[in-house]
């Protein structure tokens, strides 16, 4: 994980288009492809501002908070976001790219994901902090990243859900 997040410890930070690429860079040469760069100090701090870096085919756990809305923006790349009701039925599937939604904030209290559309995508998050181990709730009906079984089959599940729920609801 040391290679994988950046907590800033300037009073001043700035990031400019090769500021994105160096995040690029770390991400591909850690081993899941994922680089974070946190603008705060620390975990503790009140506001969270953080540039993500995922590749395609991260797999991320839906989850929740109870007491921070949300907000992403993306950078650079695409990424498909899904809301979900509380028994893991999609509510919400939309694409968050140049091209499509540029942002999006969501309240506390809504299962939600994303995943990488495009080899790699930049997105900026903002919440309100501290992060705690109660921070994300996560559901029973998605499986922890580390059984690689259960995570294939509820992304090839998810993915039929996905083109179902998108045929369903096109205008």
């Amino acid at each position: 994980m040391e290679n994988e997040v950046y907590f800033n410890q300037n009073s001043l930070i700035k990031i400019d288009e090769e500021g994105i690429n160096e995040l690029k860079r770390k991400a591909k040469a850690n081993a899941n492809g994922k680089y974070r760069l946190c603008m705060q100090h620390s975990p503790q701090d009140n506001l969270h501002e953080m540039f993500i870096v995922r590749g395609k085919g991260d797999y991320g756990r839906p989850d929740k908070h109870l007491y921070t809305t949300e907000s992403h923006t993306i950078v650079d790349g695409a990424m498909l976001v899904i809301l979900f009701e509380e028994d893991g039925e999609i509510r919400e599937v939309f694409e968050l790219s140049e091209e499509s939604y540029r942002t999006y904030r969501i309240d506390t209290n809504i299962y939600h994901m994303q995943i990488p559309l495009t080899e790699q995508v930049v997105y900026y998050e903002v919440k309100l902090g501290p992060f705690t181990e109660i921070s994300n709730i996560y559901p029973e009906w998605a499986p922890d990243q580390e059984n690689i079984d259960k995570v294939t089959t509820f992304m090839e599940e998810l993915k039929e859900k996905i083109r179902k729920f998108q045929l369903e609801n096109e205008e």
